[in-house]
């Protein structure tokens, strides 16, 4: 579904969606800040849906509203607004709009809202019969990956009469992959148009977007049903893929702890290693969801097909740092020759991850590093996840 967001407010925008990639799969999105780019990038026929905010500066959001609806009397428009009066809402409807949310909003609130004005049975275009190029869109396109963060849990942390700080908070969520990449998605698109820098780390992230909009997208995140793995087969393989890469995660830490290595970029790489496969499994569940079947081994050649594609697309979206990419590449390739140090010890934290520390390779990566190949001979029975 293709949406027009109008909000100056970058963090406001990401939240809004964050949000929508929760209740419409097929999301695609266009975020401008001002009434001007709105307006040069309507069209109509272009968008399904338009959120936008009523104050910009340089302008009223009702000049894109009236704009829109002189071309189009359809099209779902949602606005949000500080303004909460009788007569702001009056006049808001009085232009056509099909729902109106105040600021400030909770999420349920716009989701709820959300599914009023646009349910998302009519995001649906029938389009589920292509497998190849269901995956081909996820991975040339937004796509947010679930969490396994419940609602209740994330409330909680809301109602704190003393709230959690980033490094607290980043605590909690260190193995949430999905929530993770999400963070650091919103966090270097805002980054990138202050200064320029990216973050590389959940805490990074968690500091830049603030803890209580952090909060806010975690809840989204927890809400979003749309890339729920409901498939037992498909949530088998994801839970694999997942602690195997909590496995690298925690493994190339610990051993970049005491080569006096940056620790917590170690940690990230690793748990983003299998990001592309877990996108692949959402993209399955989808397709099954949409009436289509699947079998073991058209399962393993979509994964074998498409998880380094969409991992390397991901990588880009979410503007990782270069060296925060190179150790997750390092994970499964080394160059020949002039290896760093880092990178030798990220692969060699795969291997060991995999149960393959008593391999001739894996021995000399970690002597290569500076470590000490018998610190890890108790992990050689360790159950390798999958390859």
């Amino acid at each position: 579904m293709n949406t027009l967001i109008l909000e100056d407010d970058l963090l406001m925008a990401e939240l809004l969606e964050t949000i929508l990639a929760g209740i419409y799969p097929r999301l695609s999105a266009d975020i401008v800040t001002s009434v001007a780019e709105a307006g040069n990038k309507w069209l109509p026929g272009r968008y399904q849906l338009v959120i936008c905010d009523w104050n910009l500066p340089d302008g009223s959001g009702l000049e894109l509203v009236r704009q829109i609806r002189k071309d189009d009397r359809e099209v779902a428009v949602l606005m949000i607004s500080g303004r909460s009066d009788r007569e702001s809402v009056l006049a808001a409807a009085h232009h056509g709009i099909s729902g109106f949310v105040s600021k400030p909003f909770s999420v349920e609130m716009v989701r709820d809202r959300l599914k009023t004005i646009l349910p998302p049975e009519q995001d649906d275009d029938g389009d589920h019969g292509d497998l190849e190029a269901m995956l081909k869109a996820a991975c040339e396109g937004h796509f947010q990956l679930p969490t396994t963060l419940a609602p209740a849990d994330v409330l909680d942390l809301m109602d704190r009469a003393e709230p959690l700080d980033a490094n607290q908070l980043a605590e909690r969520w260190r193995d949430e992959t999905g929530l993770t990449t999400r963070l650091l998605d919103v966090a270097n698109r805002n980054s990138f148009r202050r200064s320029g820098e990216p973050v590389s780390t959940l805490s990074e992230a968690i500091r830049l977007v603030g803890t209580r909009m952090s909060l806010d997208i975690a809840l989204g995140l927890a809400l979003d049903n749309t890339h729920a793995l409901s498939d037992a087969g498909l949530r088998e393989r994801a839970e694999a893929f997942q602690h195997q890469s909590e496995d690298v995660a925690h493994y190339a830490q610990s051993m970049f702890r005491q080569l006096r290595l940056p620790a917590n970029e170690a940690f990230t790489a690793g748990l983003l290693s299998r990001a592309g496969e877990l996108v692949v499994l959402s993209v399955l569940q989808q397709y099954l969801a949409g009436g289509g079947s699947l079998t073991d081994e058209r399962i393993d050649q979509a994964l074998k097909d498409w998880s380094q594609p969409c991992g390397n697309r991901l990588k880009v979206q979410w503007r990782l740092p270069l060296e925060l990419r190179e150790l997750i590449g390092a994970i499964y390739f080394l160059p020949r020759g002039g290896a760093k140090q880092d990178r030798i010890a990220m692969r060699a934290a795969a291997l060991v991850a995999q149960g393959r520390v008593a391999e001739p390779e894996c021995q000399r990566l970690l002597r290569f590093a500076g470590l000490d190949p018998s610190d890890f001979a108790d992990t050689a029975d360790h159950e390798p996840g999958p390859e």
